[in-house]
C-alpha cells in the first residue's frame, strides 16, 4: 500500500483493494487500521503519530482489531454450524464436546496453511502497511482477522459474515481439523480427558516492536509443563504445545 508524501494512504490503492475484497467502506480508517503493522516506519514514533493523525487512526497497529476479529469469526463459525447435524455426529464419534470442535474449526480456518491461498487471491501482501519483516506470510492470519473486525465495525456483522462466507471454506474446515497444529492437538487431548483447556502465559518478551521474541509458559491442570519461544505469541504457544506433546509421547513410550 502506497503512503503519500503527506503520510495519507493512497486512495487509488484503497479503492483497488476494496474492489478485490468486494467491500466498500464508509470510513476507510478501519480498513487502513486493519492493514497497519507495527514495523511501519521502523519504530519511528514521531512519524507513526503523524501517520495516525493524517489517516484518523486510533491505534499504532492492527492488534486490537485482530482481537475483535477473532471473536467475530468465532461467532460466525458457531452460527454457521448451529443447525448442522454433521458436526454433532463428528463430536459424538470423537467423544468430544461441540465447543472444542468449533474451536478447532476456527483454528483451522486461520492457520497459515488455510489462509495462504486466500491471501494470494486478494493480493494481501501488496496492501499491508509494514516496514521490514523476515516473512510477511507469518502475519497473514493476524491481518485477515483484523480485516474481518474492520468490516464488522464499519459495515456491521452481516457484511462481515458475507465476507467470511465468500472467502473461507467453512464446510471444508470440518474435514481438516485432524491436521491441526500442536495447540489444537493438545486441546483435543485435554478435551477427551475432561481436563481444563491448556493455559498459555507470557513469561517474557525481548527485542524491538517489529521483531520481538516471546517466551510462553504452558500450563496443564494448573502445572507448568513446558516453555516455548517465537517471534509471535502464537508461534511461542505452538512451540510450547509441541514440546509438551513430545514429552507426553516420550513418557508413554518409556512406560511400555
Amino acid at each position: 500500500m502506497k503512503v503519500n508524501n503527506n503520510l495519507t494512504v493512497s486512495s487509488e490503492d484503497l479503492d483497488e483493494f476494496q474492489k478485490i475484497i468486494g467491500v466498500r467502506f464508509n470510513d476507510t480508517k478501519y480498513l487502513i487500521q486493519s492493514l497497519l503493522h507495527s514495523s511501519l516506519f521502523s519504530g519511528d514514533k514521531i512519524k507513526l503519530d503523524a501517520f495516525k493523525k493524517a489517516n484518523n487512526l486510533e491505534s499504532d497497529n492492527y492488534e486490537k482489531l485482530e482481537y475483535l476479529g477473532d471473536s467475530v469469526l468465532g461467532l460466525i463459525v458457531a452460527e454457521y454450524f448451529y443447525h448442522d447435524e454433521e458436526i454433532e455426529d463428528y463430536a459424538k464419534a470423537q467423544n468430544r464436546k461441540i465447543e472444542g470442535v468449533l474451536t478447532d474449526i476456527k483454528k483451522t480456518l486461520v492457520s497459515n496453511e488455510g489462509l495462504t491461498p486466500l491471501a494470494d487471491k486478494i493480493h494481501l501482501e501488496k496492501y499491508i502497511l509494514y516496514g521490514v519483516l523476515e516473512n510477511i506470510s507469518d502475519i497473514f492470519d493476524d491481518v485477515i482477522e483484523a480485516l474481518i473486525a474492520a468490516i464488522h465495525l464499519d459495515q456491521g456483522y452481516t457484511e462481515a459474515k458475507d465476507f467470511v462466507n465468500r472467502f473461507f471454506d467453512l464446510r471444508g474446515a470440518l474435514g481438516k481439523i485432524n491436521g491441526l497444529n500442536p495447540k489444537g492437538k493438545l486441546s483435543e487431548i485435554c478435551d477427551k480427558n475432561g481436563w481444563d483447556l491448556p493455559e498459555y502465559r507470557l513469561i517474557n518478551e525481548q527485542g524491538p516492536d517489529h521483531k520481538k521474541n516471546f517466551t510462553i509458559g504452558l500450563y496443564v491442570c494448573g502445572e507448568r509443563v513446558s516453555i516455548g519461544n517465537g517471534y509471535k505469541i502464537k508461534d511461542a504457544e505452538a512451540d510450547a504445545a509441541e514440546k509438551y506433546l513430545k514429552k507426553m509421547k516420550s513418557t508413554s513410550l518409556n512406560q511400555k
